[in-house]
């Protein structure tokens, strides 16, 4: 994981970094586990951003060898969901608003083998192809302050779900059944509607936006949302009427419904687009239109939902949408600095241990931080990188 942290001096720095090994500490039920995470944690945040192998972060840490860092994602044991959960208190702490957005996306690790749990030919949006890869499905924790990577799932292809074999070997949970992307993000929606997550919005892109049941569940727990639909999505704007595709709305909107606003500060400057929002035949629903200044044909579609009792306006609804970014932004700060770790011989990487992986990797960026002064503004956790293997490429967690 990457960080960056506006503080007023180092001595915040210091107090961010010793809540979360307070947090973290009852996790390891031997202290030699547990000072083995502290400095695996450390040597991640060494130089961030950097390339390394286990060897690297065991000679960052002043190990003679790797085997310490090597047990303690294989061998040692200890209970990384619960230091998810830590992990979680912890985020919501500093960041913890009513109105937040649980951004839900999917990023893809490219394999050469077939052995890492979930690998398989399936779609990779990183290439736009058909590759040989894990998926998981990601979930961000997004305020207007800071944003966080906050939960995760895999994504185990029917394939795998169907191979008893195959996920004994890599130790896969014998429960485990196959279910959708969009299930999968509709379980973390759910479940972080039951544990009293402070948010009120989720977003998504077009693989989220098509799911209903994803939206009702959204709506049942009294949560809005700006999902990303494709152009043939359909909106029915009156009972009497039949639903119209929303590209067929877009070129039926006047010139007068179209405003020029941005949807959030992007690497070079405020994203500007031109906006419209399309009334229902629900008054809880609309249809959110973004189109290019230079470019009018380049158009991207929302589906909107608002709760009762919320109130609902275009800056809102442009506001929720441009908090999609984030997340995309922690899997590309990902993708740049992936750390390898091929601590299996056999080249399997098997479930729980990449588990306790990411919860390593993700306590790093909750405590590292770039100190420039002034009032503590950000804390800005994004993906680092997850651990490779024997097959090649960086692996993803497991879940």
């Amino acid at each position: 994981m990457a960080a960056a942290a506006i503080v007023g001096d180092k001595r915040w720095l210091g107090k961010l970094r010793g809540e979360l090994r307070a947090a973290i500490a009852p996790v390891f039920a031997q202290a030699g586990s547990r000072l083995t995470a502290f400095a695996y944690v450390g040597a991640l945040l060494a130089e961030a951003g950097d390339r390394r192998s286990c060897w690297q972060l065991a000679e960052a840490a002043g190990h003679a060898s790797p085997r310490r860092m090597q047990a303690l994602l294989g061998e040692y044991a200890w209970d990384w969901q619960a230091a998810l959960t830590a992990l979680q208190r912890f985020i919501l702490d500093h960041l913890g608003d009513p109105e937040a957005v649980l951004v839900v996306d999917e990023t893809a690790e490219l394999k050469k083998g077939e052995m890492t749990a979930g690998v398989s030919r399936q779609h990779a949006g990183i290439t736009g192809q058909v590759e040989n890869c894990q998926t998981v499905v990601s979930m961000a924790y997004v305020t207007a302050r800071a944003h966080a990577l906050f939960d995760f799932r895999l994504y185990l292809p029917k394939a795998w779900c169907q191979d008893k074999k195959r996920r004994e070997r890599a130790q896969v949970p014998g429960g485990t059944v196959f279910k959708t992307k969009t299930g999968l993000a509709r379980d973390m929606v759910a479940g972080h509607v039951a544990a009293g997550t402070p948010f009120g919005w989720a977003a998504g892109d077009e693989v989220y936006g098509r799911s209903s049941k994803l939206r009702a569940e959204c709506e049942q727990a009294g949560k809005g949302y700006v999902f990303a639909v494709p152009v043939n999505f359909r909106v029915r704007l009156h009972p009497r009427l039949r639903p119209a595709r929303a590209d067929a709305l877009a070129r039926l909107a006047p010139a007068a419904a179209w405003e020029m606003r941005s949807c959030g500060p992007g690497c070079k400057g405020h994203r500007d687009y031109q906006w419209a929002w399309v009334a229902t035949a629900s008054p809880r629903h609309w249809l959110l239109i973004r189109r290019s200044p230079s470019d009018p044909s380049g158009q991207a579609f929302f589906y909107c939902h608002a709760p009762a009792g919320r109130p609902v306006s275009l800056p809102v609804l442009i506001k929720v949408a441009g908090k999609r970014w984030p997340v995309e932004e922690c899997h590309q700060q990902g993708n740049a600095s992936v750390t390898h770790c091929a601590f299996f011989s056999s080249g399997v990487l098997e479930w729980s241990s990449l588990g306790g992986f990411y919860l390593d990797t993700q306590a790093a960026a909750a405590s590292a931080a770039d100190v420039h002064g002034g009032e503590f503004a950000a804390l800005d956790l994004m993906q680092n990188g997850l651990p490779g293997d024997a097959e090649g490429g960086g692996g993803l967690p497991q879940w």
